[in-house]
């Protein structure tokens, strides 16, 4: 690798890392405290599967795990690792619908961002029942709802990284 490339891959990844921190940092200020259907919108799944959807598998997943590992750090979540472990996954599969099924667009960012929150809920779900702690019932009825209360969020975010993606790629 060229040093003006490592420069760019670094400024370019940099500024994801940025905008991410912007997009959460708004989502806090602003729709932290709304409840629709009894659950708050949850911005995180949706960051690294519309960034992985857009830009190469390999860098993809390592953003996907570096920023499951920040989530881990400072969000709570019903298992240790829970982020660490569902965001490169999401992440991998966002990549193979981007890639081999779907073009990228919207609708891509939707269909990535739906299986993100799919992967985290099923690992999540996977650890409640094996604790004996709830039922399937009402574990899929939170993460249907919490999905359908973070799709919206697209809205901004799809543009946003989709603006980075362009400004970044050749």
């Amino acid at each position: 690798m060229s040093p003006s490339t490592t420069r760019d891959t670094a400024v370019k990844w940099t500024a994801y890392g940025a905008a991410c921190l912007l997009l959460l940092f708004a989502h806090a200020l602003t729709l932290s405290r709304l409840r629709v259907w009894g659950v708050a919108p949850f911005l995180p799944p949706l960051l690294p599967a519309v960034i992985a959807s857009m830009e190469d598998r390999l860098e993809g997943v390592v953003f996907a795990l570096t920023f499951g590992v920040l989530c881990d750090l400072a969000l709570t979540a019903p298992l240790p690792c829970l982020y660490t472990l569902a965001f490169p996954l999401a992440a991998l599969l966002a990549s193979l619908l981007a890639k081999s099924v779907l073009q990228p667009g919207f609708l891509c960012s939707l269909a990535v961002s739906a299986a993100a929150f799919l992967t985290v809920d099923l690992i999540a779900a996977a650890a409640l029942l094996s604790g004996g702690h709830a039922a399937v019932s009402a574990i899929a009825l939170r993460a249907a709802r919490e999905l359908l209360a973070s799709l919206p969020l697209l809205v901004v975010c799809h543009p946003l990284l989709s603006f980075l993606h362009r400004k970044f790629t050749l």
